[in-house]
């Protein structure tokens, strides 16, 4: 059995870590080693005949649909999708195994450092998928199996199945994000910051250690989630707090932070809920204060092409608004939700990982970097 980075994730046994990490080895060949392949058909079969056929150049909806009548294709879809169920079904089986111990250990951390805020009178979203990514359990299975074992899923299958493309903690985003925004904002000392959508933590933690001295707040619906992530927290010696809100109605004073942001949380809402959103970053938002969200690049950042290869997510990975959400004009809805034009910014974080000579770079199509839009609130 293998060492693991933190007490709450424990060493599963021998044949279902390998089981696991076989899954995890699997999704990375095929994103990276096979996917990439596939282009040669499309640029010298599939982008000739759709150019004749439309008079003009395709988009992502056509070229994906086109690329679908091609067998290898089609192929890749049934094997990527399987993979991906199956290895967070690996994952979800040793965490059911080892419930016990880590109830016992949650409960041996519950006094801190972290902070646990707990609503269960808060409705789940009904826009969120029963089982995004094809995760078992989903986000939030409370009541049903386990109050941990959707966090300590979501967390194994991090760590594992991206085969050290974010760290063992899984935390490279948040500290590839976090160098970034203290590289271009140098004069930017927040003292209290919220991350909306934040799960178990793994961009959360991060912010903290790169501002020690600001309050560190994690929100997110998935009590589940958070009750892992408080632990984890703890377990890691971070002091900071997960509570149980709603990203569009935090329930938090106005003007009362002075960096919010999220990661990977827009695509899964809805068009309503993402505007609503960025109106409540900017009621929360300090004046000087500010408002990023960090998700795979909108379409506009992107050929055709590149955009079409979403579509597989949208079809086989339980992500619907992926398409709305990319598509989206950020700055039009920045300035919809009362952020001015002339202090909004698109930024791309190089990721520190990578920049170490770890293996993600293989692991990525966007070359070892995190994409981040955003807007700074005027003094």
């Amino acid at each position: 059995m293998h060492e693991t980075p933190h007490a709450m994730m424990i060493p599963a046994p021998s044949d279902d870590a390998s089981r696991e990490a076989y899954w995890g080895e699997l999704q990375t060949f095929l994103e990276a080693q096979v996917r990439p392949t596939l282009r040669a058909h499309y640029d010298s079969v599939v982008a000739p005949r759709l150019n004749q056929a439309l008079g003009r150049a395709p988009d992502r909806h056509a070229i994906a649909e086109a690329m679908l009548e091609y067998e290898a294709n089609r192929a890749w879809y049934i094997a990527r999708t399987e993979a991906q169920r199956q290895a967070f079904d690996a994952s979800r089986a040793i965490v059911e195994g080892q419930l016990p111990a880590l109830t016992a250990r949650a409960a041996a951390l519950g006094n801190g450092p972290a902070r646990l805020e707990l609503d269960p009178d808060l409705a789940f979203p009904t826009y969120i998928q029963p089982e995004p990514h094809n995760m078992a359990g989903g986000y939030d299975d409370t009541g049903k199996r386990d109050p941990l074992a959707a966090g300590a899923t979501y967390d194994r299958a991090l760590a594992v199945h991206r085969v050290a493309a974010m760290g063992p903690l899984v935390d490279d985003v948040g500290h590839s994000m976090a160098a970034k925004l203290i590289a271009a904002f140098p004069d930017f000392a927040p003292s209290r910051i919220l991350e909306m959508g934040c799960t178990v933590g793994h961009t959360l933690l991060p912010f903290k250690q790169a501002y020690p001295q600001a309050e560190v707040i994690g929100i997110d619906v998935a009590g589940a989630c958070l009750a892992f992530g408080a632990a984890r927290a703890s377990a890691l010696g971070v002091a900071v707090t997960f509570s149980q809100r709603m990203a569009e109605r935090t329930g938090y004073a106005t003007e009362s932070f002075d960096l919010v942001f999220s990661r990977i949380l827009l695509h899964e809402t809805c068009d309503q809920a993402t505007r609503d959103i960025f109106a409540e970053c900017h009621r929360l938002l300090r004046p000087g204060g500010i408002m990023f969200h960090s998700d795979a690049p909108q379409f506009d950042e992107l050929d055709p092409y590149t955009q079409s290869l979403r579509d597989w997510d949208i079809r086989c990975n339980a992500e619907p608004f992926m398409d709305g959400y990319y598509a989206m004009n950020l700055e039009d809805e920045f300035a919809h939700a009362g952020f001015d034009r002339a202090n909004m910014f698109r930024l791309y974080a190089p990721s520190l990982i990578v920049q170490q000579g770890f293996r993600a770079q293989e692991t990525r199509t966007s070359g070892g970097r995190y994409f981040l839009a955003g807007a700074r609130k005027p003094l």
